[in-house]
């Protein structure tokens, strides 16, 4: 017998509550918002495992939430009663951002603080001496309170884990154990995840008691029909000439994000597209924490179409670089490696990236869960949605492992193969070739360090001036050239005589009307023009006629 969905009004919620769901266009739960919710509001633990874009963020919050409206009918006292735990400082302001939509209609009685994105103690001291009722941070934002005594959880009673399996590889465990020492006996506890490794099995003994465990959709990647997946294999020279073509012709279209896998890699392609006219954003763990939230939520808004972002795996080999060199240069690069990047910064995870249409692995992940977190920024909810994955040689036994996953894990989106024909676009690899001469080594290294510069400068020194203009705020763009390499301008337009056929429909729709204008007669055309032509031409018709004299003087005119 088939269970009948429950629906939010089913649910006990609160009717404040349920006016923001409404104003959110929530007409219905997810599947993890309609198992977890009630669960959560009968008071159990829940340690829940579904794939990115699931809901999983609303699925948590609305019962804490409701849970602490229920508490202030009884309880007076204001406290800190629900603490959320997040990986990246992200992914902080985005719960902030979640929670405070949820509570719109009740703000006065549910107060939320993320305190993962400010570095200033002091700062966020005010914030937190007001007893805010839920705080999301940090595993290490959140001891470095405790310890100065800003924040106390004495009256703790909900505590909640997101994307659990990141605090440990992100160097959480520390923290979090000696965190759980300054909490309540007794709490309700929620772990949520998009996988279940042994590393979560272990914060399920140290956090939940006697949990109910929810493992939703079998396959963690929606299915063929909603998210198609295509590989192609080129080498490096051949990956710039393909993202050329597939942005420059329109392939490509909508919001899309393409992942590389390292900082360097950014700006150089960033500079590569800048010399045929494509802006794009850049985004990675060495700008400032205001910056790449400000990033991300103009692109949200359709401020850009393209991001280039590095993902959270490259700040866990800081010494990567340093073992493959020695002496002097092995220090030289390990000193580099681990400067100025943020080891809270995460994009490929949790974030939800609003109507991303394409995700672009220009370099393959180094990882399974790499590769599925990646992708999982697309394809959200029930939108459709396409990745496309470069990769070299280096790079198949890479694919092969993530192909022997997708099939294991009972997944019928298997990477196809991308029929493009790359001999089709062999007329643009002299242009690839001639804008790759401009993006030097060390115009990287400038538009490295003037993009750093320039979201410093907008990061922290405008900040309280964007407080107060905000309207300032929206003007600002990320995605502007950065121009350290030399522009050639006849890179910008692409000649008609080089697009394939294949793809002139793309670039101009009205080619195929022209084509068959073009074939129905030229030559009858022509011999018409010419009639008409030599009938009108004023040359050949222009007739003078001599004006006959008559005895009077004429005069002249």
């Amino acid at each position: 017998m088939e269970e009948l969905s429950l629906e939010f009004h089913e649910m006990g919620l609160d009717d404040r509550m349920l006016k923001a769901l409404a104003d959110l266009g929530w007409a219905h739960p997810t599947l993890i918002q309609e198992k977890a919710i009630p669960l959560a509001l009968e008071g159990k633990d829940l340690m829940a495992r579904a794939r990115t874009g699931s809901g999983k963020t609303a699925a948590y919050a609305v019962p804490v939430i409701q849970r602490i409206l229920t508490s202030k009918q009884t309880v007076r006292e204001q406290a800190v009663r629900a603490l959320v735990l997040v990986p990246t400082k992200e992914l902080g302001q985005q719960v902030q951002t979640m929670i405070r939509q949820l509570t719109a209609f009740c703000s006065r009685d549910v107060r939320v603080a993320d305190i993962s994105t400010t570095a200033d103690l002091s700062a966020q001291k005010p914030i937190l001496m007001e007893k805010p009722d839920i705080v999301v941070g940090t595993p290490s934002r959140i001891q470095a309170h405790i310890n100065a005594q800003n924040l106390t959880l004495s009256s703790l009673e909900v505590l909640v884990i997101d994307e659990a399996d990141l605090l440990f590889s992100f160097g959480f465990e520390g923290d979090l154990k000696i965190l759980l020492c300054h909490l309540p006996k007794i709490y309700q506890a929620y772990l949520m995840s998009a996988t279940l490794n042994d590393e979560v099995q272990a914060l399920k003994d140290l956090v939940l008691h006697n949990p109910v465990t929810l493992k939703l959709q079998g396959s963690q990647l929606p299915d063929a029909s909603q998210l198609q997946q295509y590989s192609v294999k080129c080498e490096e020279e051949d990956k710039f000439l393909l993202i050329y073509t597939l942005l420059k012709l329109s392939v490509v279209r909508g919001k899309t994000l393409i992942f590389v896998n390292a900082v360097e890699r950014c700006y150089r392609l960033k500079l590569f597209l800048e010399q045929f006219s494509i802006p794009a954003c850049v985004l990675n763990s060495e700008l400032p924490v205001h910056s790449r939230c400000h990033i991300i939520s103009q692109f949200n808004h359709g401020f850009y179409n393209y991001i280039i972002a590095t993902d959270e795996h490259e700040l866990e080999r800081p010494a990567s670089s340093s073992q493959k060199s020695q002496g002097k240069g092995k220090r030289k690069n390990a000193g580099k490696s681990g400067k100025g990047k943020d080891k809270e910064y995460g994009v490929s995870r949790g974030i939800d990236f609003h109507n991303v249409f394409n995700v672009i692995n220009f370099d393959f992940p180094s990882s399974v869960d790499s590769y599925i977190h990646r992708v999982g920024r697309t394809a959200r909810a029930d939108k459709p949605g396409t990745a496309l994955s470069l990769i070299s040689h280096s790079e198949l036994s890479l694919l092969e492992e993530v192909e022997r996953t997708l099939i294991g894990d009972a997944s019928d989106c298997v990477l196809k193969p991308y029929g493009f024909k790359m001999q089709e676009i062999e007329s643009f690899r002299y242009r690839c070739r001639d804008a790759m001469r401009s993006v030097t080594k060390q115009a990287v290294k400038e538009a490295r360090l003037k993009e750093i510069k320039q979201e410093l400068l907008n990061s922290e020194k405008l900040k309280t001036y964007f407080d107060d203009n905000p309207r300032d705020l929206q003007l600002l763009r990320h995605d502007k050239d950065l121009h350290p390499a030399i522009i050639k301008p006849h890179l910008k337009n692409v000649p008609e005589y080089l697009i394939p056929k294949a793809l002139k429909s793309l670039v101009n729709p009205l080619y195929g009307r022209k084509q068959r204008f073009r074939t129905r007669g030229v030559d009858g055309m022509r011999s018409s023009f010419r009639k008409n032509f030599k009938n009108k031409n004023p040359l050949k018709s222009f007739r003078y006629a001599k004006k006959e004299r008559t005895g009077k003087k004429s005069s002249k005119s």
